[in-house]
């Protein structure tokens, strides 16, 4: 080649790049979102990968040789990737040229969040056209733990799994930069092994939670969720959320957990609430005055 024409073979590869890469990197607008910014270690992740086809084209998704179309890296505090249990996206679709596609993913179904500190999450998606993997954003959450406050051991009645094993309800607290959040766990009394972690919801502590374990060994907790509203859960004794209830105070009239007669745990004073019901009203409340999720 002749000396003189490297320059004009540079120059030409050049914009051949410049015009080639934006429009590789535009098939596919990805977007990753995480449910909460802070959580406790082994609590559940969902995040929301939303994805808008910029390509021109209708795509038929799926992954190659097939694999998933949409996979992630999770990345744990010590910069290590956290290895993936066989994470599997639904079957193929077919994703129309310009529109958007939104799609939840309970993540610690597939990668263990047990670490303190700050995870990293991206996904990808697969662009069979060009046979390529398309990356998000960065999603950041800071995994701790907390003290609990209150907590009790129970045993595991005769007629439920895992009879007879000595368990532990902990109830804690999590703050992050907006809300305070109210929290179970359950754990093996003796080895203190994490059996499930989870969020009541959000919680205001102007009034204290009120918690008591009743005849059959189930959890129940009532807590301020939103001004003058209250939320009653039951755990049973599995670490499941088997009922949740809201209760609105009437002036001083706050609602209580009481002992019954026949020794069951109910709630006392107050009114039933039911959000769903104040939703539909045109003049609803507004969203940061009804419980999170309803």
């Amino acid at each position: 080649m002749n000396r003189n024409t490297i320059p004009l073979f540079l120059w030409v590869l050049s914009l051949l790049l410049t015009v080639n890469t934006p429009s590789l990197q535009a098939q596919y607008m990805t977007n990753i979102t995480l449910n909460k910014p802070a959580y406790l270690t082994y609590e559940a992740v969902e995040a929301t990968v939303t994805i808008n086809n910029r390509s021109g084209a209708d795509i038929v998704m799926g992954g190659p040789n097939g694999q998933s179309w949409l996979t992630f890296a999770v990345i744990a505090p010590n910069g290590n990737a956290v290895p993936s249990m066989q994470f599997q996206a639904d079957d193929n679709m077919i994703f129309k040229s310009g529109t958007s596609i939104s799609k939840k993913v309970l993540i610690s179904n597939f990668y263990t969040f047990s670490e303190y500190g700050t995870y990293s999450v991206n996904a990808s998606i697969y662009h069979p056209p060009s046979q390529q993997y398309y990356g998000s954003n960065r999603a950041r959450a800071l995994f701790t733990d907390a003290k609990p406050f209150w907590e009790q051991s129970y045993g595991v009645p005769v007629d439920q799994p895992n009879a007879g094993q000595i368990r532990r309800y902990t109830i804690s607290t999590l703050r992050d930069t907006e809300r305070t959040w109210l929290y179970v766990r359950v754990l093996e009394d003796k080895t203190n092994l994490k059996l499930t972690t989870f969020s009541l919801g959000t919680c205001i502590l102007v009034a204290d939670p009120q918690i008591t374990v009743d005849s059959n060994n189930k959890l129940h907790v009532l807590f301020m969720a939103v001004p003058h509203i209250y939320s009653h859960v039951i755990i049973d004794t599995q670490g499941k959320l088997e009922k949740r209830r809201y209760f609105k105070e009437l002036e001083t009239n706050r609602p209580k957990l009481v002992v019954q007669n026949d020794q069951t745990i109910d709630v006392q004073g107050g009114e039933p609430y039911d959000p769903t019901a104040v939703a539909a009203k045109p003049k609803a409340r507004s969203v940061g005055q009804r419980p999170p999720g309803l």
